[in-house]
């Protein structure tokens, strides 16, 4: 046989390849047209077909309107002296359960699962059924609903003031504690004011020259998008003197926290390849703050936040989930054992939004497998829980708006005229 008419040995494999590339084109678009499912052995793919649906639009003016809770005061003796609100960002009712079993079983041992008070929360923001961390923070921060990326302002250019900024004015001791980057969604929402959450060197400057008592938070340089921002890299690369010329300590390691007098700022390094992961293990830190706190004159009004839980929603990653939820949940034990101790805290634990729809489908008892499913990686409408202990915990029952939490907070710290507007 001539070497022209000789047997290519690529050919098999160059058929191989083409036959896989051909049936992951009949999958993606099965995918995107119908609702599929391909067994083979222990694996099982799966995707669902999305559909629209109409819902009446809010008109004009409709969400300054937001039902309120009763705007009456609470009793005296309802009132906390402190107040610790603690978020798990993305964590709605499917992680929850799922993580509940996966780590308990069924019947369940989440600290968050013994709170005497609970209730369910709307999550809307100013434009969209599903909201995203910005408007959900700045209607928990600020009373008011915004349209989404939204960094407490409202969209005619009025500034709210924060539950943060309120309780520093009324003389209370402030902290805020996220295992993500200060400049992210969440706090940012309680503490500046941004157009846009994307803003994120002006968001993290106005941070720098804040003066809250306890900030700590990560240097954020995971974050794929923060981390193309050159302007908010150079502000982390210089945290230490710009923070240092507002009046903070700042605290690049959390072996220097001990000792350090308030306010603080404290910026940890990435842990691990995460980008929403900082500093050690949130019930570390979660008892630092709240020593420190607790040491401060007048009460206090503390928030954290674990920021994992929503980006291993994105991810789909259910061992991600799970994890987050246990290392959040750890947080929230210490800090309810904390509060009964004293017997003058309220501790409020909820989402700020639902991230990927999860559901656990099955769970055989005889082999210990759980399947879950997501509906989507992004957020979801879903209603989030909300779990109260403490006094002044009675004020959190039924169906509320995210709107209502800092204003029923603001009322039973004693904080007056709030929610409120900058001037």
């Amino acid at each position: 046989m001539s070497p022209r008419h000789a047997a290519d040995p690529s050919r098999p494999l160059i058929r191989i390849l083409l036959t896989l590339v051909f049936v992951l084109a009949a999958v993606l678009l099965a995918a995107r047209f119908a609702p599929w499912e391909i067994a083979g052995g222990n694996l099982v793919l799966r995707a669902q077909q999305g559909m629209t649906v109409e819902f009446p639009t809010p008109t004009d003016g409709l969400l300054d309107e937001v039902r309120r809770r009763d705007d009456s005061a609470p009793a005296e003796e309802l009132r906390p002296q402190n107040v610790i609100l603690m978020i798990g960002d993305g964590m709605g009712f499917g992680q929850l359960s799922a993580a509940s079993a996966i780590l308990h079983g069924p019947a369940g041992a989440l600290a968050l699962e013994s709170a005497p008070v609970a209730c369910l929360v709307r999550t809307y923001a100013g434009d969209n059924l599903a909201t995203d961390s910005a408007a959900a923070s700045t209607a928990m921060a600020t009373g008011h609903k915004v349209p989404k990326t939204a960094i407490s302002m409202l969209p005619d250019g009025r500034v709210p003031a924060t539950l943060m900024e309120a309780a520093e004015t009324a003389g209370l001791a402030t902290g805020l504690l996220t295992t993500s980057g200060l400049a992210d969604a969440t706090p940012a929402g309680f503490l500046v004011h941004a157009e846009d959450r994307y803003e994120y060197a002006e968001i993290f400057s106005a941070i720098l020259g804040s003066r809250y008592d306890i900030l700590m938070g990560g240097t954020w340089i995971h974050h794929h998008k923060a981390k193309h921002d050159e302007a908010y890299v150079e502000l982390v690369d210089r945290a230490v003197e710009l923070g240092t010329a507002s009046g903070y300590h700042v605290v690049r390691d959390a072996s220097d926290l001990a000792g350090t007098p308030t306010p603080i700022l404290a910026l940890f390094d990435p842990r691990g390849e995460s980008a929403s992961a900082h500093g050690p293990e949130l019930v570390v830190t979660t008892e630092f703050l709240l020593d420190s706190l607790a040491r401060l004159p007048g009460g206090f009004f503390a928030l954290i936040e674990n920021e994992v839980t929503d980006e291993q929603g994105h991810n789909n990653n259910i061992a991600g989930v799970v994890d987050a939820v246990r290392e959040f949940d750890d947080a929230v034990r210490f800090a309810v054992a904390w509060a009964e101790d004293r017997g003058d805290t309220l501790v409020l634990v909820t989402a700020d939004h639902d991230t990927g729809g999860l559901g656990v489908i099955d769970g055989e008892y005889d082999d210990g497998v759980a399947e879950v499913r997501w509906a989507s990686d992004i957020h979801t409408a879903q209603w989030v829980p909300l779990f109260a202990f403490g006094p002044g915990a009675e004020q959190f029952s039924g169906v509320i708006e995210n709107s209502d939490i800092g204003v029923v907070i603001a009322k039973l710290l004693g904080i007056e005229d709030f929610p409120a507007l900058h001037p």
